[in-house]
């Protein structure tokens, strides 16, 4: 209902905007004709949830222009689960506002350098005309601020966008997109010798033994592999396409739907029930006052290390988090994570627990990550209610600074020790400090976490994960073992013990 009550904004803010634009008679080839085409294109494309009123209100009756509505996948199904995994908005209206606004960024790019020999549009013009659809704006910052923003703003003062929630993932080398003037209209499907890329599934057929899990470590246990997921869940969350409310399918039974909202490939006979995998593409990004450019993907996270998996990275979502007046944390029945809102993604009807991330019950050791730091923020306030502190903002600023502390603390003297060894961390300076304070801080470098980094590089977590779920009760006598897909989305093993 969301994203169907901010289209029909979009839409009302279009009828007044272009056609003033369209009156002037602006040239085919101007600025103003590519935006002003532009945002009636995207506007059809991304109207999947517009009743036929609004849809005729706006011109978008009749075939010419109008995408093929996508296919709709049931519940339950691999589709559904696909976009658990990735399309679950923080948001919504913020983050539909955004998608909006990058495909417009990038359509009308395309336009433009269609019409004037693959140039692209001047940026302060093109600017000005798409700033009535830009909702990123730089917030205005207070240097004598004691504690974070929420939504990660102003951590530099400088540049008081970098990292901030919402804002797009950087680039280590500039994106290989498949349209014309690799914009991201489409995505690339053929290799740099001209032909078809192969299914990724042939690739890792080849490099990887069907069955087998790793060797277990001597040295280290399944928490090393889900506190890496909690840390990877504090920086990165990219949501996927969406058709108005719905999840869309890529695949129409064994084939792949050719459509630029998809990426799906071909399978081999016989290791799925279907030859077919769905992927559908990430959303779109914008930049910061909406210049023109190819597509980049939104990063729902704060990119700094702040805990916003705990608090969440937004002030509404934390406020939404915290006990009134107390300084604590929101706990559920025997200190575990309090229940979500009713209709919260989790499988087999069951509810979804609520936190600072929208995916707490991935899995269930991710889970017991989430307890350990809510329980631990709670702990810390009641010492600090011991020590004299009584306002309930205080309480919940400083034990928030306290436990970001400690969570950076054993990032950094723990975990990446083991993940880089004593080289990594040595070239790079990221080992703690025992007195004072790391100085490696550069206010020029942009902290946004990098679009290689969280869909490919740190995704090798995933061959740490073992293929079972067991349980242990105090003396580690053990209680259940289920495989791993059957805990999914699931909060059942949780609420048991």
């Amino acid at each position: 209902m969301e994203s169907k009550n901010f289209l029909g904004v979009i839409l009302l803010v279009l009828t007044q905007f272009t056609e003033p634009v369209q009156s002037q008679g602006p040239t085919n080839n101007s600025i103003a004709a590519a935006v002003s085409d532009a945002a009636r294109e995207v506007s059809a494309r991304r109207s999947g949830g517009l009743s036929p009123a609004q849809r005729a209100a706006a011109g978008l009756s009749g075939p010419q222009g109008i995408a093929s509505p996508p296919a709709v996948s049931p519940a339950d199904t691999p589709i559904s689960i696909h976009a658990r995994f990735f399309s679950r908005r923080e948001a919504p209206n913020f983050v539909e506002a955004i998608g909006f606004a990058g495909d417009l960024v990038t359509t009308a790019t395309a336009k433009f350098a269609e019409r004037n020999g693959g140039a692209l549009p001047e940026s302060a013009e093109f600017r000005r005309q798409l700033d009535p659809y830009c909702p990123v704006r730089a917030p205005v910052c207070n240097p004598n601020d004691l504690y974070r923003t929420a939504n990660g703003s102003c951590n530099n003062l400088r540049n008081p966008l970098w990292g901030a929630s919402f804002t797009t993932q950087a680039r280590f080398l500039p994106p290989a997109y498949g349209d014309a003037f690799n914009l991201g209209l489409l995505p690339r499907r053929k290799s740099i010798t001209g032909l078809p890329l192969p299914s990724p599934r042939d690739i890792s057929n080849a490099l990887f033994n069907t069955g087998t899990s790793p060797p277990r470590s001597k040295r280290f246990n399944i928490a090393l592999t889900h506190f890496g997921q909690f840390i990877d869940h504090d920086f990165v969350s990219t949501p996927i396409l969406r058709d108005g409310d719905k999840d869309i399918d890529c695949c129409i039974v064994n084939t792949p739907v050719s459509r630029p909202e998809c990426f799906s490939f071909r399978t081999p006979p016989g290791d799925f029930i279907r030859t077919c995998m769905p992927f559908v593409r990430s959303d779109f990004g914008v930049e910061p006052g909406c210049v023109p450019g190819p597509r980049n993907q939104i990063n729902q996270r704060t990119s700094v290390l702040d805990l916003s998996v705990t608090y969440g990275n937004t002030l509404d979502g934390q406020m939404d988090l915290r006990e009134n007046g107390t300084g604590r944390l929101l706990e559920g029945l025997n200190r575990i994570l309090p229940d979500g809102p009713p209709g919260s993604e989790c499988l087999n009807g069951e509810t979804c627990f609520k936190s600072g991330d929208n995916r707490p019950a991935e899995v269930p050791m991710l889970t017991v990550n989430h307890i350990i730091f809510l329980r631990e923020h709670n702990d810390i306030v009641e010492k600090l209610r011991s020590l004299g502190y009584t306002d309930g903002e205080q309480l919940y600023q400083e034990a928030k600074k306290i436990l970001t502390g400690i969570y950076q603390h054993i990032i950094y003297s723990e975990y990446l020790p083991v993940i880089l060894g004593d080289i990594g961390m040595d070239i790079f300076g990221l080992r703690s400090t025992p007195t004072g304070f790391n100085t490696q801080y550069n206010p020029s470098v942009n902290p946004a976490t990098r679009n290689a980094f969280g869909a490919a590089a740190y995704r090798f977590g995933h061959s740490l994960i073992g293929s079972f779920v067991e349980s242990f009760n105090e003396d580690f006598t053990p209680l259940d073992k289920n495989p791993m897909e059957d805990h999914f989305f699931s909060t059942r093993s949780i609420r048991k013990f």
